[in-house]
């Protein structure tokens, strides 16, 4: 079960270079709604991480976010070495563009959508869990064990649970976990909000046309991919059909998509650019460690210090040509972890 809670903060961790990747590539001033939307998903899988370290740590896990199991893109996202039933596609570090917004829906489809979107995908058949499985064994497994061992699963350190005060941005709220009750609370956070929810009916849409922050991933990438806003009559298996959204994918930086630091000549501004995203994407994964495990109010400052500097010179190499390019692509942080 530990090994299972592990993957899944993976899982959590893997969404958020790619969003950020998408979201910072567009330009100042443009695409603000797009923008917003994207924002606030990125906020919420850091709501998911956060969650899922409850839960590790309420059971008397040890979450860990390291060199070893930092993701690197394209990415594939797997069980037990076999990609995820829904999940076989690559998902890559690349600029705002119809082709990403097909990849993150994909990433948050659900489960089972009320109209299977056969466009989006190809027939699948992989002897691997789908998303919403893996996490509805998370929570056969909880059930299994507080069972067997009533009163005792539960037992983890309180000080080590991570509570909304540390910080909180987004739809959703962080979950105290102390129970089985608690601890399936804090999945169906995850589960209804992003990878693996349920197909939402229309009555749930229709409740959360006025309130984006309630809209289901999935439906929130829909509307930037149909240039158009859910209405409170719509099908959640179609298209939207609400008013227009303007999406303009030019106002964007032609970024290098998968970069990695050999890509870029040592010595050059694009290399110094880069070593710096990268040394402050490692001292904030490091305090993330450290707030998952004890230290919770390192979270504000992981979040609020780390990713504000990471956005800045996330803008200036984005910005920045890459010198030998063909094709005028600009530069994007490589996402990499610094010894």
């Amino acid at each position: 079960m530990l090994a299972r809670l592990q993957l899944a903060l993976e899982l959590e961790w893997a969404t958020l270079p790619p969003y950020l990747v998408a979201l910072l590539s567009i330009k100042r001033s443009s695409n603000r709604v797009a923008a917003d939307l994207i924002r606030g998903v990125a906020m919420e899988e850091m709501l998911h991480l956060a969650l899922v370290a409850n839960v590790m740590n309420a059971v008397g896990g040890r979450p860990f976010v390291g060199k070893s199991n930092c993701p690197r893109y394209p990415l594939t996202m797997t069980f037990e070495g076999r990609p995820f039933a829904d999940r076989t596609f690559p998902i890559n570090l690349e600029r705002f563009s119809k082709a990403s917004m097909v990849t993150f829906m994909k990433i948050e489809q659900p489960q089972q959508p009320v109209t299977k979107t056969a466009w989006l995908h190809d027939v699948i058949d992989v002897p691997a869990p789908t998303i919403g499985e893996f996490y509805g064994e998370i929570v056969s497994l909880l059930e299994e064990l507080d069972a067997a061992l009533p009163g005792k699963l539960f037992s983890g350190d309180r000080s080590h649970q991570l509570e909304s005060d540390f910080f909180w941005g987004g739809g959703g709220t962080i979950r105290i976990v102390t129970d089985l009750e608690s601890a399936k609370a804090a999945l169906r956070t995850v589960v209804d909000q992003g990878e693996g929810a349920w197909p939402w009916t229309q009555d749930r849409l229709a409740a959360s046309v006025d309130h984006p922050l309630d809209m289901g991933h999935y439906y929130r990438f829909s509307e930037i991919f149909f240039e158009r806003h859910f209405s409170k009559t719509d099908n959640p298996g179609k298209p939207p059909t609400g008013i227009a959204m303007p999406v303009d994918y030019t106002a964007v930086y032609p970024i290098k998509q998968n970069a990695r630091t050999t890509d870029y000549p040592k010595g050059s501004r694009i290399a110094a650019l880069n070593d710096a995203f990268n040394n402050r994407y490692t001292m904030m994964l490091r305090q993330l460690g450290e707030a998952i495990n004890g230290t919770p109010n390192a979270l504000y400052t992981a979040i609020m210090n780390g990713m504000h500097e990471m956005t800045s010179i996330a803008r200036d190499l984005m910005e920045a040509p890459i010198a030998d390019s063909t094709s005028g692509e600009t530069a994007c942080p490589t996402f990499e972890w610094i010894d």
